[in-house]
């Protein structure tokens, strides 16, 4: 008892002074305050927590280690060594069992497990089981840092494994400054600058053109699937992709002032909020806790102080802590070997309560190519191979998506456009292109108009049908004479089907469509994939408040999405899932990311989330059976503490152990890998690595084989 009396007095005495010290720095400010002197400087000595935690470990090893000579020898001077370092090693374990009394128990009326273990501490200390009580000590500061990597790891995969910044300051533009042409880096633009953007180029500012006309695809920001003609006078916005022609953009704002910027600031509270879920360890821990020290005190009323000690000392509570955070680390790196990057292991828990996924229409069921999908004629001298033939022979030198459909079409109807001769182009928002006494216009119909080309009414009224179906399309006109249009859609990811059937078998029940596209397409893909609802031309807000419905119907919902527009459902649902290819805003937004776009990820994902679910319970039955012994134990025989520690020790050791075994499943999968695969998908230049580039081989590979080149119209 003399131990206990030491430590404790000890103990408070160093809390009073604390609490003193503490009072004179608070009234020191407020005076300084009063007389506008200088504010006392915070105590520089303070350790980082890693810092903390090295020092805890270290005293715990030397408190182990006076408690072991104690016990071999009982000379006074080993004791005297075993309480001062027991008694400076155990103030940061005390102070957590004093919150556990003090916030946890009065406050908010529950048990905390520094309270077991406390109270199994005293009473070791109590009954001079002082080496038992160092061990115990040790083991109380070993989880706090297996629980502390858990977060950790967490925040590195946040930090270190995602896009930085919605933008990179470090990013080359190019400025109109006096007539010429400089090159600057995105973080000297200012506001009044004139910006200079061309094809396959991304926008990275908001401003107004001021001079040129270019295709722009938006869909990201808007929903839309087909792009948008911008002209002199008109807005634009960061993020956005130019699919073809050149434009002056006068700099309203950039970087974070950006629209998209100012967006991602509203977001960045909801996201912070979202980080706060509970392990699930946690939650089964204090669900513990309770009836256990319910057992500990009947335990002593029956048994004595021993009974209580060795139900405390031989609980596994601390154990089942442990189970989630490093089960759901390990699952979180196998998901991160399958290509999908959890921002927060718990997002990997999640899953198995989510029972609807609403998905984005454009880039996220679609993959962002473009096929055609018909060819109409409007004049009555030309036919669907002319107009097809001479689409290709303007488009065939460039890589924007609609010159690659377009040559893609070309190769399987045999056409060759590869190697004609006596061609002149002139690019800029369309393409004008001589070709034997022929002038060829391919582009859209306000490209026309600037060019002189009448468009007959049969061409407007296709237009907009083809708009209101969501289609892109092309107008090609032959010596100024519109010949037809183009019709290309949206490409449909080859998976989808499969995985909306696999995920019905994995317990999804609703799938819906959410889309700020138009009507018909939404309705004739929602038709076609069999999805239990669909929302078409919805607005960014009106997003959420859809994820809202479904939620207040007692649904837990994930959204899928790819685009700015996206981003605020996103954050409204319970889970949000992006895909490699989305804009940096949606990546930052989603908790997460599936970085080889393939939506049969999802079906991944829910198994590692049953296998996670799988390994947690096998875990929670391996530290309740060394329970069930050492309580069987203490009533049905005479069990000591340091048995119960050994069964502890076994069992919780073992039910670590299970939690670590996904760590197999990765190492299985990267020799695998090693395996199947014989190179590296990375192109490379003098320059360095080339994070993106178009692989035209697949699109033109029927084009390899020569074929007899189709004869011009006349």
């Amino acid at each position: 008892m003399i131990d206990l009396a030491i430590i404790l007095l000890s103990y408070s005495g160093v809390r009073f002074y604390e609490k003193r010290k503490k009072n004179k720095a608070l009234k020191e400010i407020q005076k300084a305050a009063k007389d506008q002197s200088i504010v006392p400087s915070a105590d520089e000595s303070t350790l980082t927590q890693k810092e903390r935690q090295h020092q805890n470990n270290i005293m715990s090893g030397v408190t182990l280690g006076t408690a072991t000579l104690r016990l071999l020898s009982p000379a006074p001077v080993f004791a005297l060594l075993n309480i001062a370092s027991y008694t400076y090693t155990m103030f940061p374990f005390f102070r957590q069992v004093e919150t556990a009394v003090k916030q946890r128990l009065i406050k908010e009326h529950k048990v905390d497990s520094y309270l077991l273990m406390g109270l199994g501490n005293l009473l070791l200390l109590g009954t001079g089981r002082y080496f038992i009580a160092a061990l115990g000590l040790g083991l109380a500061y070993i989880s706090e840092n297996i629980i502390t990597k858990a977060t950790d790891t967490a925040q590195q995969n946040l930090h270190d494994k995602l896009f930085d910044q919605l933008f990179d300051p470090n990013q080359k533009v190019w400025i109109s400054q006096d007539g010429a042409e400089l090159e600057v880096a995105l973080e000297y633009v200012q506001q009044g600058d004139i910006l200079i953007v061309r094809a396959g180029e991304s926008i990275p500012v908001d401003g107004v053109v001021v001079e040129g006309m270019a295709s722009v695809d938006q869909h990201a920001f808007t929903g839309e699937s087909y792009p948008v003609e911008k002209g002199v006078g008109e807005a634009v916005f960061a993020s956005t992709l130019m699919l073809t022609g050149k434009l002056l953009v006068q700099v309203e704002k950039s970087g974070r002032d950006t629209a998209i910027g100012k967006l991602s600031d509203i977001l960045d509270q909801a996201f912070q909020g979202k980080t706060q879920l509970q392990l699930r360890g946690e939650q089964w821990a204090e669900a513990a806790n309770l009836p256990f020290l319910a057992l500990a005190g009947a335990g002593f009323v029956f048994f004595g102080p021993t009974g209580a000690m060795v139900i405390l000392g031989g609980n596994t509570v601390q154990a089942i802590r442990l189970l989630a955070p490093l089960a759901t680390i390990n699952y979180q790196a196998v998901a991160s070997s399958e290509h999908i990057l959890l921002k927060q292991g718990q997002r990997l828990e999640q899953i198995s309560s989510i029972d609807t996924l609403l998905f984005d229409k454009t880039g996220t069921l679609t993959d962002g190519a473009l096929n055609v999908s018909a060819i109409h004629v409007v004049h009555t001298d030309f036919q669907q191979a002319d107009v097809l033939f001479y689409a290709a022979l303007a488009e065939h030198q460039l890589t924007h998506p609609i010159a690659k459909a377009i040559m893609q079409h070309a190769a399987l109807a045999g056409l060759d456009v590869n190697n004609l001769d006596d061609i002149e182009y002139r690019q800029g928002f369309g393409i004008v292109v001589q070709y034997k006494a022929h002038t060829i216009h391919v582009g859209s119909a306000r490209f026309m108009v600037a060019e002189g080309v009448a468009i007959p009414d049969s061409a407007q009224v296709l237009q907009t049908a083809i708009h209101q179906q969501g289609h892109s399309l092309v107008m090609v006109a032959i010596d100024s004479a519109v010949a037809g249009l183009i019709e290309l859609q949206a490409t449909l990811r080859p998976e989808v089907q499969a995985v909306f059937n696999s995920l019905r078998e994995h317990g999804i029940k609703h799938i819906g469509i959410v889309s700020g596209d138009h009507m018909a397409p939404t309705q004739k893909l929602a038709e076609q994939l069999k999805v239990d609802s669909f929302f078409a031309e919805v607005l960014p807000e009106d997003k959420a408040d859809i994820v809202k419905q479904f939620q207040a119907e007692g649904r837990s919902v994930c959204f899928i999405g790819d685009g700015v527009n996206d981003t605020i459902a996103m954050r409204q649902a319970d889970l949000s899932v992006s895909l490699r290819g989305a804009t940096t805003l949606a990546i930052d937004v989603a908790d997460i990311i599936l970085t080889n776009s393939d939506l049969n990820s999802l079906c991944e994902l829910m198994v590692l989330s049953e296998k996670l679910e799988n390994n947690l319970k096998r875990g929670l039955w391996i530290c309740y059976t060394g329970m069930g012994i050492v309580l069987g134990g203490t009533v049905f025989g005479s069990i000591g503490v340091l048995t119960a520690l050994g069964v502890h020790f076994v069992l919780g050791s073992g039910a670590i152990g299970n939690a670590m075994l996904p760590l197999l499943e990765i190492n299985k999968d990267n020799a695998g890998d090693i395996a199947e695969n014989g190179d590296v998908d990375t192109l490379t230049t003098a320059s360095g690595p080339v994070v993106q580039a178009y692989d035209d081989s697949d699109q033109l590979s029927a084009a390899t084989t020569k074929i007899p080149k189709y004869p011009t119209a006349a």
